[in-house]
């Protein structure tokens, strides 16, 4: 990978003086992501708010990340794009680590604004693990709350001060009861056989990393369903950044790749998750939570995880499919440490996170910070 990216340094460099001989403009936000080629989540709902007001030319340069030589050859292609669209732009908003900023944004007149694409973190991440690249340039970055202020400002080299704690825009749809039971309609109506069971969510997140490829977790869900009966169904929501899943074309499990999270939450009865962050965001429905972490162990060590996993998780821990089985069939919530994460995780329960977030945007542009 370092090699990778030694060959991109050098074609970028012959491209950046260029790319600073356009004036940055001064209305100019450009949405930049490598885990989808359309906008989704925060930069679907903060690009929709945007768009009202008028203000602002808004550019997009999104493109999905996965391996393969092809891929690769768009990847370098989109980063040349990236540099002038960079260098071009007042703010740059990302969902996810950019080389190009970190390697190449002019001094002057541009500002980056991280907005992640979690609710928060349980893993470590950014500068926190061993990179390629160290991670520099950001201006700014949002979090959900104080909890993740220090770990914010360490993965993205920012200072805690440019940490601002606007919530999440995501999370305004976990807030809003109208949304969830229109959710629940439309789930039930699309997926009928679901109706009048249990519904069991796994929901993990990836391994693997950029540059190697990703790979699911090794767990049975046919073993997991046929042992639990037909009194359960168990749907399946891959991280967006897994493909050629095994289990997407199985006829006993409701693989739902395409389906917001959201949507899913609405009618999951159980959620099975591990290190990914919608574990925060499942709290809200203040259901049962089950941890499946066959590695463990070795997890713990390498990303490395933000907190005593086994201390503070919010609901029970398995490492094997039988003892995940026999957690389901009993399962049991541990409310009170359910809670308290909760209130850490969640500084603002009142559904207006995107208006915050709006408003640190006119401020960046404005030059108000």
């Amino acid at each position: 990978m370092k090699i990778k990216n030694l060959i991109l340094t050098i074609i970028l460099s012959i491209f950046y003086p260029f790319s600073l001989l356009p004036k940055v403009k001064n209305d100019r936000i450009t949405f930049i992501s490598l885990e989808s080629s359309k906008l989704t989540r925060d930069f679907k709902i903060i690009s929709q708010a945007l768009e009202k007001s008028g203000k602002y030319d808004l550019k997009y340069d999104l493109f999905e990340y996965t391996p393969g030589i092809k891929n690769q050859l768009a990847y370098v292609i989109t980063c040349i794009k990236q540099l002038f669209a960079i260098n071009s732009s007042h703010l740059v908003l990302l969902d996810f680590n950019n080389f190009v900023v970190s390697k190449f944004k002019r001094t002057n007149g541009v500002k980056v604004l991280q907005l992640w694409h979690a609710t928060g973190a349980i893993k470590q991440f950014g500068n926190n693990v061993k990179r390629d690249y160290k991670i520099q340039n950001y201006d700014y970055a949002i979090a959900n709350s104080e909890f993740f202020v220090e770990t914010f400002a360490e993965a993205f080299n920012v200072k805690k001060e440019n940490v601002k704690i606007t919530g999440i825009p995501e999370t305004d749809k976990l807030f809003d009861k109208k949304r969830v039971k229109q959710n629940v309609a439309y789930m039930l109506k699309k997926y009928p056989k679901i109706k009048n069971k249990t519904i069991v969510t796994y929901a993990p997140t990836f391994r693997g990393r950029f540059g190697t490829g990703f790979r699911e977790v090794e767990i049975d869900l046919d073993f997991i369903q046929k042992s639990l009966g037909e009194s359960y169904a168990i749907i399946y929501k891959p991280h967006p950044l897994i493909s050629n899943s095994k289990y997407q074309d199985n006829k006993n499990i409701f693989y739902m790749q395409e389906e917001s999270i959201k949507k899913v939450f609405a009618v999951t009865d159980i959620l099975v998750s591990d290190y990914s962050a919608i574990v925060y965001d499942y709290m809200v429905t203040q259901k049962p939570i089950i941890a499946y972490v066959p590695d463990l162990a070795e997890y713990s060590n390498s990303p490395g995880l933000l907190f005593d996993y086994e201390k503070y998780f919010p609901g029970r821990i398995t490492v094997d499919n039988q003892t995940l089985i026999d957690e389901i069939r009993f399962v049991s919530r541990d409310a009170a440490r359910q809670k308290k994460l909760y209130h850490n995780v969640f500084k603002y329960k009142d559904g207006k996170s995107t208006r915050r977030v709006i408003r640190l945007i006119e401020n960046i542009m404005a030059d108000a910070l």
